[in-house]
């Protein structure tokens, strides 16, 4: 078992992140493929052949997306530092934020009693590339939170629903404060909520599906085409983008374009997602991501 699987991104010009993340583990493979426990040179395969990625799958640890400044120029976790942490989560007050902070109605509504806390995990950011494990500052010229309407200014805005005036009219809205279902690229963020932590894959010769479960905010599905077409015209934006995959050798490679808002403010037309699913072993899925876009 691996802990950790590799999620990248390229935000500033043409610079690669590779986001480091979590091991996915999941339930046994279906009763068609054959199992294994052999490393990702010798994968459990499909009827037909590929590298078998079916299964429910959850992230098992809690990794932050970019490094603190607390811990610059560190990789990992002493383990001295990780049970430090996985013991300030069995106090948190988020079991129940209106009992410490007198908050009023919704605003302290959420607590954690019935959702997962995850434990720490050893690397400090899920970032990997650049090695700071920072996303990278804008390219000279590019527009912050351009990507998606009242998206919030400054590095690494999530455009939720935050920026002044985002909320006035429901035209300029994002989609994820009202809970309409998961966005791409579906990144743990809030391990305390179970964000982006289940994903379950169903896989046929020329497609590949995945259902996201986000706890609260709902689900997405996606489906990815192994078939060879080409994709959607530019013109045509999708919420969970455009999705066409193919294998190289164990792993399969999906390209992600089209997309009708940007991840953290990058720019829907030039901006691009490439996702690398590897079977690593029976219990572990790894996932990298790239995130490309030139004019961000």
């Amino acid at each position: 078992m691996t802990d950790r699987y590799l999620i990248g991104a390229v935000l500033g010009g043409m610079m690669l992140v590779s986001l480091a993340a979590l091991s996915l583990h999941g339930q046994a493979t279906p009763p068609a493929a054959k199992a294994t426990t052999g490393k990702s040179a010798n994968p459990p395969r499909t009827p037909w052949g590929d590298p078998d990625l079916q299964g429910t799958w959850f992230v098992m640890y809690d990794v932050p997306l970019e490094r603190s400044a607390a811990n610059s120029g560190k990789e990992f976790l002493t383990d001295q530092e990780v049970a430090a942490a996985d013991a300030a989560k069995g106090v948190s007050p988020g079991r129940n934020a209106r009992s410490v902070d007198k908050a009023q109605d919704v605003s302290g509504a959420y607590n954690a009693v019935f959702n997962s806390v995850l434990k720490t995990g050893k690397r400090t950011s899920m970032i990997v590339d650049p090695p700071d494990g920072r996303i990278p500052p804008l390219v000279s010229g590019a527009a912050a939170g351009r990507g998606f309407p009242g998206a919030p200014t400054g590095r690494g805005g999530l455009g939720l629903g935050t920026a002044p005036g985002v909320n006035d009219n429901p035209e300029t809205i994002p989609q994820s404060p009202r809970c309409l279902g998961v966005p791409m690229p579906f990144l743990p963020l809030n391990t305390l909520f179970a964000q982006g932590t289940v994903m379950q894959v169903v896989q046929s010769p020329k497609s590949m599906a995945i259902y996201m479960e986000d706890d609260h905010a709902g689900g997405g599905n996606r489906v990815i085409l192994l078939d060879g077409r080409p994709h959607a015209p530019s013109k045509m934006k999708f919420y969970l983008g455009d999705s066409r995959g193919h294998w190289e050798g164990n792993t399969l490679v999906v390209e992600n374009t089209n997309f009708s808002q940007g991840f953290r403010g990058s720019n829907i037309e030039t901006y691009k997602m490439i996702e690398r699913f590897t079977r690593a072993d029976a219990n572990t899925l790894r996932r990298e991501i790239t995130f490309d876009d030139p004019k961000t």
